[in-house]
């Protein structure tokens, strides 16, 4: 595995240290592009809408795609602000590396909550969102250190792919989404890390019954948040119905819901426990019967391909 150091995370940190208000600035969306890629979107699968129907439904789909990074990120901080008060005295790097992991987090959600005002007032309309955070962020801090860090580890490495792989060098994507999701990418690289430094540290603390019930915490966290995903699956089609002033069908309405859930899980779980450094993470602490059970329990939540390798 990769030689990560708390030390160097921050160091890091403070090279790519920015504020919101230069990242949105005067900044708007342009809506004659799209607002997300097509492979974090189910518009490149919809046959129901024309071309600036699918446009329209990437920009629906942004909205809810910068609040569910919010979303999560109301149960990132408290925990990483819980865990380096394990460091306070002892190991100041460690300390200072995640109580500023935790701050950057919180300047992420304003960021956030300040991109959702900036959406709502360029499609005209108050867009729904999933609601519940608080909720949500309770049940997620409930389970032990080790799922709960495990699951936002994918979460982490998550992010690096989205911005490398899909948006980074998207030549139709919207420039200001580009900016956005740079400056989220920037700081999270540093967050992987020391996710991943959190996780071996909590794994390696348990018992091997207790690393059992980790593994099925996670798959506990991961329905739940699969739950979620298909109430957002719902006020997305909601959201696109008002912006393009129109209703749908029976039979599109089937195809948004399948194909929006379908995005929504390549891209909030999926995406995320098939990055490598999570694979690589994930193989070196379950056991191989751990990570079979584990594979088939998403397997079959999802009804995908194999999602874990071992």
């Amino acid at each position: 595995m990769p030689a990560y150091s708390y030390a160097a995370c921050l160091e890091n940190a403070y090279k790519v240290n920015w504020r919101i208000e230069d990242v949105l600035a005067d900044r708007s969306f342009d809506p004659s592009k799209r607002w997300l890629p097509l492979s974090l979107s189910a518009a490149g699968a919809v046959t129901c809408l024309d071309e600036a129907g699918k446009r329209a439904l990437t920009q629906v789909e942004l909205a809810a795609y910068a609040h569910l990074f919010g979303y999560v990120e109301e149960f990132i901080a408290p925990k990483v602000s819980t865990l380096a008060h394990d460091f306070e005295l002892e190991n100041r790097a460690a300390f200072d590396a995640l109580t500023n992991f935790a701050a950057e987090e919180v300047k992420h959600m304003n960021l956030f909550r300040a991109l959702r005002g900036r959406t709502n007032a360029q499609l005209g309309f108050e867009l729904a969102l999933l609601e519940g955070e608080t909720s949500t962020a309770r049940f997620v801090l409930g389970k032990s250190n080790a799922a709960a860090l495990l699951f936002i580890s994918a979460l982490e490495w998550m992010t690096q792919g989205h911005y490398l792989d899909a948006i980074k060098d998207d030549s139709g994507l919207d420039p200001f989404t580009k900016v956005i999701f740079k400056a989220h990418w920037v700081e999270e690289s540093q967050h992987a890390q020391l996710d991943h430094l959190e996780t071996m540290r909590a794994f390696e603390a348990l018992t091997p019954a207790e690393r059992g019930r980790a593994f099925d915490e996670v798959v506990e966290i991961v329905t739940a948040v699969d739950g979620l995903l298909q109430q957002q699956v719902g006020h997305d089609i909601a959201n696109l119905a008002r912006l393009l002033r129109r209703a749908f069908d029976a039979r599109e309405t089937a195809e948004l819901e399948r194909e929006i859930l379908r995005a929504k899980r390549w891209t909030f779980v999926l995406s995320g426990v098939t990055h490598p450094r999570f694979a690589e993470l994930f193989r070196g602490l379950a056991t191989p019967e751990q990570q079979q059970r584990v594979g088939a329990a998403l397997e079959s939540l999802f009804a995908a391909e194999p999602v874990v390798s071992c």
